[in-house]
């Protein structure tokens, strides 16, 4: 395989609008080592110059380009937020958690409709960019790895005197690391776009490797099994033919409908955390999983149709009183650490049966433009691989309310769009 026209800089120099795209994809993975709440900022400013160079190239009308039934389906998920969070009560908290999510709309709503005035050598600049970052984030965590976190005593103030640095990687691995693995797992499916388009299918799971190997090696379970699960999700949704967009659509409904046949099948964590072996390492983390869902459900059902309002997950989970305690594990924790670690439970708890049936909504109308965008077998493996990886965060990790997390997802999807509509007869890399 010849890697060489990677290097080669294209015919010429990216546009200004260019320079944003690529000035974030340089950024959000580098950043995400030291801080990964600095995306959020980062990625506003490029939405807001996007914005304004877009305007003065008399282009802005793009934005308004967007489909308009994903639009009212984000706008209905927008109002039942409102609803089930005014029926609960609002608060300041909430006030900041839907100004903060009302922020990533507009940051979506710009950066990833304009991309559509990207030249052809904007993208491949873009591309390069985004390979170099992740190449780079990734060799950062292989090398202090290697080092024995020498890179996290001399950039982090851990200290080895008195033990700091030890105790942590005994206890937790590389802990710090793991958003920044999470970030360079999902850009290294989205870099895999752009390079199977052209004939380097074999660098782009390269690249896959590689953040396999570093989410192994600083015990970032959720982005090594995420990334072989999403892999898995984009052949398997390949290989299912042309009815494939249905049948996701039907798992789609079946995973948001979760809570019904949770509740109607006895869910119980006790019985199923009575099963789990001991000795793995995740079994704990496992069942502690297992607890929460539990609890969250029961809070589900005692507000089903609108929920407890926004970052009632945080309210709810820490004033019960008793810790969850399991059979078999002992004391695990709270009732619900920050949130349910699980997105669809999240909606559910939090905005009810209206907030799901819009989160389905609009997540269902993602998966049919993104249908629609795919150009090749290749191509659509690599997207909802992309997807099933987010899938996996979203169902195990991250929440639905994280600020930080949610402009990840936005900056993927329009870095992905990007190279999805990369020109078939563009020259080679």
């Amino acid at each position: 395989m010849n890697i060489s026209h990677i290097l080669k800089s294209p015919a010429s120099n990216p546009s200004a609008l260019g320079g944003v795209y690529i000035l974030l994809c340089l950024l959000i993975p580098v950043v995400a080592i030291f801080n990964s709440h600095a995306i959020v900022p980062i990625t506003a400013a490029g939405a807001l110059a996007v914005l304004i160079i877009t305007a003065r190239n008399g282009e802005l009308r793009t934005i308004f380009s967007i489909d308009k039934w994903l639009a009212v389906a984000v706008a209905a998920y927008v109002v039942a937020i409102l609803v089930a969070t005014l029926a609960d009560g609002i608060t300041g908290g909430a006030v900041r958690s839907i100004g903060k999510l009302l922020g990533v709309i507009v940051i979506a709503a710009v950066l990833i409709p304009l991309q559509a005035h990207l030249s052809e050598d904007d993208r491949a600049w873009t591309f390069r960019a985004l390979l170099s970052s992740v190449v780079i984030s990734l060799v950062w965590m292989l090398v202090d790895v290697l080092l024995n976190g020498e890179l996290s005593v001399l950039f982090f103030g851990f200290d080895r005197t008195r033990n700091d640095l030890d105790v942590r990687l005994m206890y937790y691995g590389y802990f710090w690391y793991k958003p920044v693995s999470a970030v360079a797992a999902v850009m290294a499916l989205v870099v895999g776009i752009y390079l199977q388009k052209t004939g380097k299918t074999a660098l782009a799971v390269g690249v896959v490797l590689l953040s396999l190997l570093t989410s192994h090696l600083i015990d970032s379970r959720t982005a090594m099994a995420g990334l072989v699960a999403g892999m898995a999700a984009g052949v398997g949704y390949q290989l299912l033919g042309r009815h494939r967009l249905r049948v996701i659509l039907v798992l789609l409904a079946l995973v948001f409908l979760s809570p019904v046949w949770m509740a109607v099948g006895g869910f119980s964590a006790n019985t199923i955390s009575a099963h789990l072996h001991k000795e793995y390492s995740a079994s704990t983390s496992i069942a502690y999983r297992l607890h929460i869902w539990n609890f969250t459900l029961e809070r589900i059902l005692e507000k089903p149709v609108l929920g407890w309002g926004i970052g009632a997950s945080k309210r709810i989970g820490t004033d019960a009183a008793e810790p969850i305690r399991d059979p078999v594990y002992g004391v695990m924790g709270e009732p619900i650490p920050v949130h349910p670690h699980n997105a669809v439970l999240q909606i559910w708890l939090e905005f009810g049966l209206i907030g799901a049936l819009a989160a389905f909504a609009f997540l269902a109308r993602g998966l049919v433009i993104a249908e629609r965008t795919v150009s090749s077998a290749g191509e659509r493996i690599w997207l909802f691989s992309t997807i099933g990886l987010f899938a996996c965060f979203f169902g195990v990790n991250f929440s639905i309310s994280s600020s930080w997390w949610l402009t990840v997802v936005v900056v993927s999807a329009a870095f992905a769009a990007t190279f999805t509509a990369a020109g078939k007869e563009r020259r080679e890399i």
